[in-house]
């Protein structure tokens, strides 16, 4: 397999962790179209250009497909930081609320 698709693949599912976790902690449908729409954003620049790096075979670096990984991976982070604090937020409240 290529190393430019595997290394996609791997951003991609890192990307979809973090909105898998609050998706599956919040049950709100509202707030759901929102995550899908979040989701959308952080994950079409990199499939993108990684499909149009994949089809046109560039000589030069791909200054654009390396912005796009960087803006993905900060983009996680920041999904992943934001749902762990919704996680623990919610289980500080569920343990409030039964004492």
């Amino acid at each position: 397999m290529n190393k430019l698709l595997t290394l996609t693949i791997a951003s991609e599912i890192f990307l979809l962790l973090p909105f898998l976790l609050i998706f599956f902690t919040n049950r709100k449908t509202k707030k759901n179209i929102l995550l899908l729409l979040f989701l959308i954003i952080g994950g079409a620049p990199l499939l993108y250009l990684a499909i149009d790096d994949l089809n046109s075979n560039y000589i030069d670096a791909n200054i654009g497909l390396g912005l796009a990984f960087m803006f993905t991976w900060i983009y996680s982070v920041i999904a992943l930081i934001i749902a762990i604090i919704i996680v623990v937020r919610k289980k500080r409240k569920n343990n409030s609320s039964k004492d």
